[in-house]
């Protein structure tokens, strides 16, 4: 049984309502990085699903690609803004969306990536706004090594803001990151994934630190196991249940694979 300290800090979420088809998502914006969009029904839903529609500099060259041997398509996926330090849109890319009328902000800064740019440019938009909203990046992982890795060291980097969510979402998972929030030594994440959508497989991954993790609703559960590099890591497990459970001592990262695009 759970203690009271830590009833009080259990978080019920379900992430996958990002790729709902009914628009009943929570409020988000989506930042489109610089890999190649490859399946176009979550790509749609997701872009359908968003407040803001946000491009990191290169994504632009992968929205454009995507969608541009169907101009009228290629039309629906217009981008509010696009922003970075503008080293990798194509010349005919940029004319296309400044045809379009669609904002292109260069931001000289070498100390933060495209994606980190954005994520300023959705904190100006919520000052004006006076709301906080959800951030979900796609492609996120996959590619250059380098670049899945900023992409979860963005996970980190944001941990600590607890009025919003942060979702990777790549070509075959969606990925974020479980924290013991709102202070205490231990606390409780309930899931509720809609196995129609997503899994079964799965992982839970320690990473920067060890963390000790109890689950319930897999198909390997843990109980008060101790995971690290170097040691005990959950990769390949998977869902067995619809509510998964997990109380964590440290940060760690949820992975499940999409299956709707199967």
């Amino acid at each position: 049984m759970l203690t009271k300290n830590l009833i009080n800090l259990i978080t019920h979420w379900c992430p996958s309502n990002v790729l709902s088809r009914d628009g009943n998502a929570k409020k988000f914006c989506l930042i489109v990085l610089n890999q190649p969009i490859k399946h176009v029904d979550a790509f749609h839903r997701l872009w359908n699903n968003a407040t803001f529609r946000f491009v990191a500099d290169g994504g632009s060259n992968r929205l454009y690609d995507a969608f541009k041997h169907d101009q009228q398509k290629l039309a629906q996926y217009i981008p509010d803004e696009i922003r970075g330090d503008l080293d990798s849109i194509r010349p005919d890319v940029r004319a296309y969306y400044e045809s379009k009328s669609v904002k292109i902000t260069k931001v000289s800064d070498q100390d933060s990536t495209d994606f980190m740019k954005c994520v300023a440019l959705l904190n100006e938009k919520e000052k004006e706004r006076g709301q906080i909203f959800d951030i979900v990046a796609t492609p996120a992982l996959g590619g250059r090594f380098d670049q899945t890795i900023a992409s979860i060291n963005m996970l980190y980097m944001l941990k600590d803001d607890i009025e919003r969510r942060f979702i990777l979402v790549s070509d075959e998972n969606l990925t974020v990151l479980l924290d013991k929030r709102n202070g205490g030594s231990s606390r409780q994440e309930s899931l509720h994934q809609l196995i129609h959508t997503l899994g079964p497989t799965c992982g839970v991954m320690p990473i920067g630190s060890p963390a000790t993790l109890t689950t319930k609703g897999l198909k390997w559960d843990m109980d008060n196991l101790r995971c690290e590099f170097g040691g005990m890591v959950s990769t390949s497990n998977a869902v067995d249940n619809d509510m998964i459970e997990i109380v964590t001592d440290a940060p760690v990262v949820w992975t499940i694979e999409i299956n709707l695009l199967k």
